[in-house]
C-alpha cells in the first residue's frame, strides 16, 4: 500500500512541475492569478476543505459575485488539490495541474450568470463549493 502512495505522490509532484492551468470554456479565466479583473471572490484551499473568505462557508464554500467578476482560489499549505467545475456541462473551468504549494493560486473570471459547482478531483465530495454569478 505504501508503494502505491509513493508512486501517486511522485506522479503528482511531476504534474505540479509542469505548471499552468486551462482556460474555462464558458466562464473565462486566466488560471494563473494575474491579468483580467481583480478577484472579488476568494476561496482558501486547505487540507481537505474549500472556505469562502467572504462569508466563512466551508464544504460547500459558497460565494456570490456579479457577472464579469473573478474568484481566486489560494492554497494555504502544502497538499495536493485541484479545482474543477462539476455538473452539466462538465469542465466549464478546471486547473490543469495538481496544485501543491502554499500560496499557489488559480483564478477564474465568470462572464455568464449561473450557478457553478466545483470540487477537488482528488478529494471529490469531501471538498466542494459553489459560485453563484448574478
Amino acid at each position: 500500500m505504501r508503494r502505491i502512495q509513493w508512486i501517486v505522490a511522485a506522479a503528482l509532484a511531476a504534474l505540479t512541475a509542469c505548471g499552468g492551468a486551462t482556460s474555462p470554456l464558458g466562464g473565462g479565466g486566466d488560471g494563473g492569478g494575474g491579468g483580467g479583473a481583480s478577484p472579488v471572490g476568494h476561496v482558501t484551499v486547505g487540507n481537505i476543505f474549500f472556505r469562502s473568505a467572504h462569508n466563512g462557508s466551508q464544504n460547500p464554500a459558497v460565494d456570490t459575485i456579479a457577472a464579469g467578476e473573478s474568484v481566486t482560489w489560494t492554497w494555504n499549505a502544502a497538499g495536493s488539490h485541484t479545482v474543477q467545475s462539476t455538473g452539466v456541462p462538465p469542465e466549464i473551468f478546471r486547473n490543469s495541474v495538481v496544485m501543491a504549494g502554499a500560496n499557489d493560486t488559480y483564478t477564474v473570471t465568470f462572464r455568464n450568470p449561473g450557478t457553478y459547482s466545483y470540487d477537488c478531483a482528488i478529494h471529490g465530495s469531501a471538498m466542494t463549493g459553489t459560485i453563484v454569478v448574478q
